[in-house]
């Protein structure tokens, strides 16, 4: 069968050199009579993207043999191992790669005949002159098999897929129904095609049809969106993560302005192709103004990109399949885009879901079956002949809608499924904070393992992440779900995760990444001049790890709130370089201690003072009045002593005369109410409760607290300045009452104290008394719009002298006290 014929046109672009289809079709010739390819063999190619993997590739199919395509990154070791079971007889390289493969050699101890592609002289080999009169390439016959290309699994070895012309031959059959390809396009091979969807999308099928191929030099964006504008480049196939990154950058340039948040909207609530290509014009002409569409494919697509990209007047096609299905299952029509389905099922192909759920396939493109492997092939391929995926989804309408993947759903201990996939898009949902998140089972609970995107954390400033994404993200989004759905850990990485080479996140290493079991790359040489050395001292001594130039302050070094104000007196203290937000622009320790060198201004040697910090005058106003801190208490007697039955115990341990910083675990939203029931009216008018802006930010709120003892402040700001405020409060002889886990519980245990109470009661030497609260979580928890009734209990312990005590043993002290209290 003749697939590649002779055209009067151009095949191939790379390094500004263009190679016409008489070109490419005679260099597939040479490279066949060079190589001297014989039929029915095994023959690997292993080389880095260029036009002469495609020449090697369709020389071995016009020789009626097989190619074995294997990932140029492939380390020597593995390429030994696919070398071995492939039982291939010659090996198709480049100079770039062919120390690897002498070293897969060396491990083997075989001898096999290399072709390396830069030896070729292609000027110098003369071919048969009836070849030459009739320029075309063959295929092999449809029985053939045609490729075999290795899948990497969870555990044990990669399998190798046999793939027969005629499967392949299925898929491109099922594509020419949606007119996917014609003679005038023009693609890019962007991704590495020894994997199935670039191959055949942008390898093979472009010249069946004779379309035009772009070979990039230079992998960067940049060059991406020049080759797309200078080659008039009409339809690009990529993964998820490009389609994000692209929307993200898009998207972020739109919501900048009000203008254009405005023409989005209206574009998107008038759904009209033609009016969001008018009015979006320059977004298209950015990618070159001839596309046609994208085509997604190797995972699922959040489907707000397609619509957002919709809205904007450009189709993104999704595709779904496998290597096992050669590769496409179903496709999306590119005039009938539904986001977040995986398109129409293709011709001669039959899916039933089973009744897991689980998506089976049976047709034309299932593979003949795993290389040297029945086994394999028996667990995949039932005995009805149905292929079965490992993928959950439903179908509807003729759409298939992929919802999750059976090995990555996580099954709890109480039997409940949780897909992991639904989750993460919720979190994404919810903020620009996040470059990618994986939920999954982490030392037996649900955890979140998230990414930060950096770029976004420092434009908004973002001193703390952890905190911010922990309770603005991950709280809110566990406020809204089941029990068994809410996640109880957060872990914030500093790394990319471990990715397949188009871009799917290995779920299955995350635990290893964790552990810092993955082997990193190799770091550069460590700098050494005097900031970066004495930043680096500071940062071992102060968190007891493992501190490299590379090391993000906050993420790798577990830096919380108070950690941060500390570390930043010490760079003023010793450089006399004091700005806001300065962790956040400068996040990693070389880029903090190369703009400590440029902008240090004075030599001052000196140490943390908290006494000096707490010491220092401040502007701040406190709250005018306690009135309705007063009348709060009389309109509440009546709720706690009926519908809460609220019981206070160890009043008489309550001293009326001296400063004291009350502490208690964080129930409710009702432990300051039950704070003020419990205690004399004399005490509630000088006992002054802190809270965050955020929760107070309309001017009703903020006279509210201005009228009831509350200061409001910014944690994430300056904690100097809070613990300045709180200083001034207890100068004036009147009290403190502090939640020193933060925030409210979210599962009825006890949160790590934070230590600033016990710094503010060490360096003013203020009595602490710790009082417990108990029932308040179980009748009002996080979340709930009402409480239920029921028995709240309120006591106040013995006080802790601090004279003779340091922080730690303050915080230690007032925590096991109410612990053991609440454990009674």
């Amino acid at each position: 069968m003749q697939i590649v014929t002779d055209k009067n046109k151009v095949a191939l672009y790379f390094k500004d050199n263009a190679v016409s289809y008489k070109e490419f079709i005679l260099n597939t010739k040479k490279i066949k009579q060079y190589a001297n390819i014989k039929e029915f063999t095994n023959n690997m190619i292993y080389m880095e993207n260029r036009p002469e993997l495609l020449y090697s590739f369709f020389s071995i199919w016009d020789s009626r043999a097989t190619c074995v395509c294997i990932d140029a990154s492939s380390t020597a070791e593995e390429l030994s191992y696919y070398i071995d079971n492939s039982e291939v007889e010659k090996i198709f390289t480049s100079r770039g790669q062919l120390e690897k493969v002498e070293e897969a050699l060396t491990i083997l101890n075989k001898k096999i005949e290399l072709v390396i592609v830069d030896d070729v002289e292609f000027n110098k080999i003369k071919i048969d002159e009836n070849i030459e009169s009739n320029l075309v390439i063959n295929s092999p016959e449809k029985e053939d098999t045609a490729l075999i290309l290795y899948t990497s699994g969870t555990t044990g070895k990669p399998k190798g897929v046999m793939l027969t012309f005629d499967n392949i031959l299925a898929n491109v059959d099922s594509l020419d129904v949606y007119k996917m390809y014609e003679e005038t396009d023009v693609t890019i091979a962007l991704l590495p095609l020894h994997h199935i969807l670039p191959l055949l999308g942008t390898g093979v099928m472009p010249l069946l049809y004779s379309a035009t191929i772009v070979f990039l030099d230079d992998m960067s964006s940049v060059a991406l969106i020049d080759a797309m504008k200078k080659y008039k480049v009409t339809m690009l196939i990529g993964v998820p993560k490009l389609w994000e990154v692209i929307h993200k950058k898009i998207m972020d340039t739109i919501n900048s302005k009000g203008i254009t948040r405005f023409i989005f909207k209206l574009a998107k609530k008038i759904n009209s192709l033609s009016f969001s290509k008018k009015i979006f014009k320059k977004v298209s002409e950015g990618f070159g103004g001839h596309i046609k569409f994208f085509v997604s494919g190797g995972s699922k697509l959040n489907p707000q990109i397609t619509e957002d990209f919709l809205t904007l007047g450009i189709k993104i096609c999704e595709g779904y399949g496998m290597t096992e299905t050669s590769p496409i299952i179903a496709y999306t029509p590119k005039d009938d885009i539904m986001p977040n389905s995986a398109g129409r099922v293709i011709k001669d192909v039959e899916v039933k879901i089973a009744d897991d759920n689980e998506i089976l396939v049976k047709g034309r493109n299932v593979m003949k079956g795993y290389y040297k492997n029945p086994e394999a092939t028996a667990e995949i391929i039932d005995k009805d002949g149905w292929l079965h995926t490992g993928d959950l989804g439903t179908l509807k309408d003729g759409y298939l809608y992929v919802t999750g993947r059976k090995k990555e759903m996580i099954v709890l201990s109480n039997g409940k499924n949780i897909n992991p996939i639904d989750i993460e898009a919720k979190l994404m949902s919810m903020t620009n904070l996040i470059a990618e998140v994986v939920v999954t089972e982490y030392n037996s609970i649900l955890t979140a393992v998230i990414h930060p995107d950096f770029n976004k954390v420092k434009e908004e400033k973002v001193d703390n992440i952890y905190e911010v994404l922990k309770w603005s993200v991950v709280d809110k989004y566990n406020q809204k779900s089941s029990d068994y759905k809410k996640i109880l850990d957060v872990k914030i990485v500093n790394e990319d995760f471990p990715k397949t080479k188009i871009g799917k996140i290995k779920r299955f290493m995350i635990a290893d990444m964790l552990e810092g079991k993955i082997e990193k790359k190799e770091r550069k040489p460590e700098p050494d001049f005097e900031e970066y050395n004495k930043i680096k001292k500071y940062l071992v001594t102060a968190k007891e790890k493992e501190v490299y130039f590379d090391s993000h302050i906050e993420i790798d070094l577990g830096m919380d709130s108070l950690d941060m104000v500390e570390f930043q007196h010490f760079l003023d203290l010793n450089f006399g370089v004091k700005e806001e937000n300065l962790i956040s622009k400068h996040p990693s320790l070389l880029e903090l201690a190369n703009y400590v060198k440029e902008n240090r201004n004075q030599e001052k040697i000196g140490n943390l003072n908290w006494k000096e910090i707490i010491n220092k005058d401040t502007d701040a106003k406190l709250p005018s009045s306690s009135f309705l801190a007063i009348i709060l208490k009389f309109i509440s007697c009546i709720l706690f002593n009926t519908f809460f039955r609220v019981k206070v115990k160890g009043k008489e341990k309550i001293e009326m005369d001296k400063p004291t910083i009350y502490v208690a675990n964080h129930q409710s939203f009702l432990d300051g109410f039950l704070f003020n029931y419990a205690v004399p009216s004399k005490l509630v008018k000088k006992t002054y409760f802190l809270a965050t802006v955020a929760h107070f930010k309309s001017s009703m709120m903020k006279s509210f607290a201005n009228s009831a003892n509350v200061v409001l402040v910014d944690i994430n700001k300056d904690i100097a300045e809070v613990m300045q405020i709180l200083a001034k409060v207890l100068k004036e002889n009147k009290n403190v009452a502090i939640y020193p886990e933060g925030l409210r519980t979210r599962d009825g245990k006890m949160n790590k104290f934070k230590k600033s109470f016990a710094i503010l009661a060490k360096e003013l030497n203020v009595d602490v008394q710790p009082y417990v609260i108990s029932g308040a979580y179980e009748l009002f928890p996080t979340g709930k719009k009402f409480p239920k009734p029921g028995k709240i209990s309120v006591e106040f312990l013995d006080k802790i002298k601090v004279e003779d005590l340091n922080y730690d043993e303050i915080v230690s002290k007032s925590y096991k006290a109410i612990e053991e209290k609440l454990a009674k």
